[in-house]
């Protein structure tokens, strides 16, 4: 699909929703033309670093250098490095919606621009819509994102876990394998482990690909793929 196409695929879809539930636009994008011009916006936007607005605060300075030893005479550098990381881990986050909707657009995906509360991209199927919301990381949603979702059906993903854990299979009383300990992230992982019965003990894994919650894109995104695509976007 070209990207003139898939814009009039957004802007169809996330207007065509909006009309239908108009109490889940986000603010900013309340009428059909702020909706549009949202769209209109984002599909055009190129993502880069921005230039620092702000002043480093010269506190956090001296107590990095007090509670880590940081060297004084490289303050700056430390405070230009800081500014560059945030700067990065935004980019990642929009790098990563559209990552997902270069390969989501082949079944039907669009990216919504928050045009939707709580939704990034968006699709319909027959007479039925599907929304889902995606993140960078499993703690880099606030408790008020959290609650917008409260009894919708908006589907979440997450990139990357924040806290690898240890996972300790069992079985229940009659023989079969415990689901509680897998939870609701490790779906896969259970469902394999069932056939087998394999009790071993395992880490998680590092990266969430392998639970994206559409089955057709969760065989074609990777989190090698994700860092090739990044690295075509910038060099393009």
């Amino acid at each position: 699909m070209s990207s003139n196409k898939l814009l009039d695929s957004s802007i169809k879809l996330t207007t065509t929703y909006l009309a239908e539930f108009p109490r889940h636009a986000a603010k900013g994008a309340e009428t059909r033309e702020k909706q549009i011009a949202n769209i209109k916006k984002a599909y055009s936007k190129i993502i880069e670093p921005n230039k620092p607005t702000t002043k480093p605060d010269y506190l956090v300075s001296e107590l990095l250098e007090y509670l880590f030893d940081y060297e004084k005479v490289k303050r700056k550098s430390y405070q230009i490095q800081y500014n560059n990381q945030k700067q990065v881990e935004m980019m990642i986050g929009e790098l990563l919606e559209k990552y997902i909707t270069s390969i989501g657009k082949d079944y039907g995906w669009v990216f919504t621009a928050q045009c939707i509360k709580a939704v990034d991209l968006l699709k319909k199927e027959k007479k039925k819509w599907i929304t889902l919301q995606i993140k960078n990381s499993d703690n880099t949603e606030n408790s008020s994102a959290s609650k917008i979702r409260e009894g919708t059906q908006i589907l979440k993903w997450f990139r990357r876990f924040s806290k690898p854990r240890l996972i300790k299979p069992k079985l229940n009383k009659n023989g079969t394998l415990s689901k509680k300990p897998f939870g609701k992230n490790y779906r896969y992982e259970f469902e394999k482990r069932q056939k087998t019965l394999d009790l071993s003990e395992f880490y998680t894994p590092e990266f969430n690909w392998e639970n994206f919650p559409d089955h057709d894109i969760r065989s074609r995104v990777s989190e090698e793929g994700f860092k090739k695509y990044i690295f075509h976007y910038l060099g393009s």
